[in-house]
Order: structure tokens, then sequence, then C-alpha cells
């Protein structure tokens, strides 16, 4: 199986000019536009979920990195995020282990509202890596930056 592709700017190998020239030109072609993102959709479950999607946005903008069909995955993330706030607030209120009765007595088990909440966890994760939300992915986009700025700079001055 191949590897992803990763945009120009995190390429760490040294292209040749029309290699890069290429794969700017490539990037370009598929850039989308951001007008869907200005407003929440409608399928988001609740006022949390539509909260979240207006701070997420916002803060991605800066970045320069999501678009329009970047909207499902950013919309399954806030959901997820939703969902993971209401089981972390059920959960809040009970014990994390609870007394099942069986045949032959009573047991004690894991409350399923954990299971519950770290699948939304995993979820929130999983579309976080997706929209470029995780810790890694912003600072490969600001490592990124930084190298481009560097490279202009080398290119207009010359190494000083």
């Amino acid at each position: 199986m191949a590897r992803p592709r990763k945009p120009k700017e995190l390429q760490t190998g040294h292209l040749t000019v029309i290699d890069g020239q290429m794969k700017k030109a490539a990037e370009d072609a598929v850039k989308t536009e951001k007008n869907q993102l200005k407003t929440p959709p409608k399928w988001l479950i609740n006022d949390v979920a539509k909260k979240e999607w207006r701070r997420i946005v916002k803060e991605l903008d800066k970045l320069n990195i999501v678009g329009n069909l970047d909207k499902n995955n950013l919309g399954g993330y806030c959901n997820a995020f939703a969902n993971y706030i209401k089981a972390t607030e059920i959960l809040a209120q009970q014990a994390f282990y609870v007394e099942r009765e069986t045949r032959t007595g009573i047991i004690v088990v894991k409350n399923p509202m954990v299971d519950i909440q770290k699948g939304y966890a995993d979820e929130m994760r999983r579309f976080a890596s997706l929209c470029g939300l995780t810790i890694d992915s912003r600072l490969k986009a600001g490592t990124a930056k930084v190298n481009k700025q560097q490279e202009e700079i080398t290119n207009r001055f010359g190494a000083i």
C-alpha cells in the first residue's frame, strides 16, 4: 500500500525546481473554497456541537488548511465532541463501577458509560487527525510555514 501524499511544504526531501513547481500547481488545483464552512450544518446534533463548529472553523481558518470538502469530517468531529461531553457529564454523576446481579450473586463491573465515553474520545481523535486538529498536524503546518519563509529569504538574499 502506498504512503499518503504530503503537501509540498511538509516534504523534507530536496525537490528540483520543476518538481517543486509541479507539486505546488497540483496542490493549487485541488484547493477548495471555504464558503460552506461559515455556518454549522443543520445535521449537527445540538448547540454544543454547533458552538464547537464555530470555534474550530475560526481557528482552522488561520492555518488555511481546510475547505468545503472537509465539512463532513469537521461535522463528525463536532458531533463526537458533543456526545463525549454528554457522556462525561453523565459519568460524573455515576460511579466508575456498578454492581450487577447474577445467578450466583452480585458482582462489580465497569460502568458501561466508561466505554461509551472512550468510544466518543476515539472517534474525536480519528476525525481530529483527518482535519488538522491535532498538535502534530499543527506543528507540521507551522514548520512548513517557517521553512517556506526561510526559503524565500534565502532565495531573495542568498546565504547570509
